[in-house]
C-alpha cells in the first residue's frame, strides 16, 4: 500500500489545535518530540511551511539557522529526513542507532551531493534514536 500524504491543502491553518486533529495518532509522538528538542542540549525549533513543489506543508526542524532535519505527516507515520554529505555522513555507522537505519543510509541514493536518512516513526520509541541522529547532526561543523 503506497503511503498517503496528509497535510496537502495549502489553506490549513496549523495551529496547535488544527495539527492535533490533523496528525491524530502520530500528534502525541510530534509532540513529544518537539518538547524534548526544544530543551538544551538540542534548541530545535519546527517551521512549518507549505511547499508546492511537494504539495504538502514540511517542518524544518531548524537549530539557530541550520536546518537539522525535515518532518512530512503521512497517514501511516511521521517520516522525518536528515540529509549528509558523503564526508558528513562518516561518522554514521558509530552511532547506537537500530541497523536497519544504518543499512537503508549505506543503500540510499544520493539526492544531488546529499545522502538522506530517514527514519519513519511509528512509535515513540524510535525517538531515541532519531535524538542520537539529531545529537549527531548538531555536533557537525
Amino acid at each position: 500500500m503506497e503511503p498517503e500524504k496528509l497535510l496537502t491543502s495549502p489553506d490549513l491553518d496549523l495551529t496547535s489545535g488544527n495539527l492535533k486533529n490533523e496528525l491524530g495518532r502520530w500528534f502525541s509522538i510530534y509532540e513529544t518530540l518537539t518538547e524534548t528538542l526544544s530543551k538544551p542540549p538540542y534548541e530545535i525549533s519546527p517551521e512549518w511551511r507549505f511547499y508546492k513543489d511537494g504539495g504538502a506543508w514540511l517542518c524544518k526542524m531548524t537549530r539557530k539557522k541550520k536546518t537539522v532535519f525535515w518532518i512530512s505527516a503521512w497517514k501511516q507515520f511521521l517520516k522525518c529526513g536528515f540529509y549528509f554529505t558523503q564526508k558528513s555522513g562518516e561518522g554514521i555507522a558509530d552511532l547506537s542507532i537500530d541497523p536497519s537505519l544504518k543499512s537503508s543510509y549505506n543503500d540510499a541514493t544520493p539526492i544531488g551531493k546529499q545522502y538522506p536518512l530517514v527514519i519513519d516513526l511509528t512509535a515513540k520509541k524510535q525517538l531515541d534514536d532519531l535524538y542520537t541522529v539529531v545529537s549527531y547532526k548538531i555536533s557537525l561543523k
